[in-house]
């Protein structure tokens, strides 16, 4: 028999059996390695997963009663497993031996998907660098350009202080030429209020760039062991874009549909995080590889009662039929190898084994040429939890939520400005025609407003308003026009009919903000 360290770990269905075992075990020749024997309570799937569940990674078998019950138990996670009626001394052995060499087997295997999973890790790590980089060094920039003028401008009012002191010290009155040079001396310097006003601008970048850092160490927080912790997914999402946005914003618009029913799930945080981290990188990249008018890149989480469905659309090349089914193995790429974004091959497979272990999925869905689309699928049953409520007599600011507007408009370099011109404020949602705005709304997207012109291909704004007043009414009330055509009678008919406020373009970003506010503000 193959000798190996560990001892061997034996689950068996009751106790008549677990005695059995312990026999034939005291009558191998030559002893073996030690046998820790443990009785099943339930069905053996359950035991053996129960047992995984708790961090057992000795070699682990199973007595079954019959052999269903053992091909779930490997399925389970056994390293093998046996039925009762196959416990003789030579069969027992060779059991115990397929245990032990399997169980080799799977820490080697495991070893090297984690060196593998580290490694990609470490290549997403990089690729990020870029945009870290800018997130930093832009406030850092301000740090330095804004304590060179207060050094500058602070040192001649240090040495009308020193020149003060000297004179008190002398104990006599200053004279007139005196009191001219200090005045001189401290009209170089900078007034107080300037002095603030550098001061509050480093303040203000220096908590930029911790806010870098502080979300920057998730990515490289270590996996060994994580334990499950209360993550709410479109924090954590936009803890992730605050890193890695920067590489899809400065190219695309990013759209964020987060549905209001998300609730916060137990989940390993870092591994979560490096699936968000690969799929958003990717699709950085896959819109990077075709020139479009305009790119979009949408994040939209939804839930039911069995899963939270995570997924991020992209308006790249989409992926080619014939290598659909490919792009989830090991090391399959298609980035160029000359590309300084070229990737290992490893990051899909990774995302995908990591929500694999979630009990959940990840499924690409794509029309070629057109962009391409990840949902990763991650189960609630047994995950669920409150969200943290604090508690009564303690002062908490809470967190403030960004509104949401819905944009329409079939001109993709005004949508594109639109867009720009919204999103210091409002989280944007974009559709180029009024049919699309209704997929959007149908999926479930929930925006505060909606900002529509009225000449739409396909359904223009007056279809739109009818439709949101029938299925949206509360949208209805918050939807604001626009308009190009200003002698159009039959459009100033239906608005006045309405009674909805027109925005005649061209527009100005005050008063599409002023227009929005007000909308909003109203019931």
């Amino acid at each position: 028999m193959s000798a190996v360290a560990s001892v061997i770990r034996l689950l068996a269905e009751d106790a008549a059996v677990a005695d059995e075992v312990t026999k034939l075990a005291d009558c191998r020749p030559g002893g073996g390695p030690p046998i820790d024997m443990c009785v099943l309570d339930g069905f053996p799937g359950d035991g053996v997963a129960r047992e995984r569940g708790a961090g057992v990674r000795e070699p682990l078998g199973v007595i079954a009663r019959t052999e269903a019950e053992a091909f779930a138990a490997i399925a389970a996670g056994a390293d093998d497993a046996r039925t009762v009626n196959s416990l003789d001394l030579p069969g027992f052995i060779a059991f115990l031996d397929r245990v032990a060499l399997r169980a080799g087997q799977r820490r080697e295997t495991e070893n090297r998907q984690a060196a593998i999973a580290h490694s990609e890790k470490l290549a997403a790590l990089g690729t990020v660098v870029a945009g870290v980089a800018h997130e930093i060094n832009n406030p850092l920039g301000v740090v330095i350009l804004d304590v060179e003028s207060v050094r500058s401008n602070v040192e001649p009012l240090l040495r009308a202080q020193e020149e003060i002191f000297r004179l008190a010290k002398r104990g006599t009155s200053a004279t007139r030429d005196e009191v001219a040079i200090l005045a001189e001396i401290a009209r170089t310097g900078s007034a107080a209020v300037d002095l603030r006003g550098d001061l509050d601008d480093v303040d203000a970048a220096l908590r930029t760039i911790t806010d870098v850092v502080r979300d920057l160490r998730i990515l490289a927080r270590a996996e060994a062991g994580e334990k499950p912790e209360p993550v709410y997914l479109p924090d954590l999402v936009d803890q992730v874009l605050r890193i890695v946005g920067k590489q899809i914003t400065s190219i695309a618009a990013l759209e964020r549909d987060y549905g209001a029913d998300v609730p916060t799930l137990l989940l390993p945080r870092s591994r979560v995080t490096q699936v968000l981290t690969n799929l958003l990188i990717n699709a950085a990249h896959a819109i990077a590889e075709v020139r479009r008018p305009m790119h979009r890149v949408r994040i939209s989480i939804r839930c039911d009662a069995e899963a939270i469905a995570l997924s991020i659309s992209d308006s790249g090349p989409g992926i080619a039929p014939e290598i659909v089914e490919r792009i989830f193995d090991p090391f399959f790429t298609t980035k160029r190898i000359d590309r300084a974004t070229g990737g290992t091959g490893l990051g899909l497979s990774i995302s995908r084994s990591i929500l694999h272990d979630l009990g959940g999925d990840l499924i690409a869905e794509s029309v070629h040429g057109e962009g391409a689309t990840f949902i990763a699928m991650i189960p609630v049953e047994g995950r669920r939890v409150e969200r943290p409520r604090h508690k009564a007599g303690t002062s908490v600011a809470p967190a403030v939520a960004r509104s949401s507007v819905l944009v329409v408009e079939d001109e993709e370099a005004l949508l594109r400005s639109l867009a720009t011109a919204l999103r210091r404020r409002f989280h944007v949602l974009l559709a180029s025609d009024g049919q699309e705005a209704i997929d959007l709304l149908t999926s479930g997207s929930r925006p505060d407003a909606i900002l529509c012109d009225i000449a739409l291909p396909v359904l223009n704004g007056f279809q739109l308003y009818e439709w949101l007043q029938q299925n949206h009414p509360y949208l209805a009330r918050h939807t604001v026009f626009m308009t190009a055509n200003v002698t159009d009678e039959s459009a100033w008919k239906f608005i006045a009919r309405v009674d909805k406020p027109v925005i005649e373009k061209p527009i100005t970003r005050e008063r599409l903000l002023s227009v929005l506010d007000r909308v909003m503000a109203t019931a």
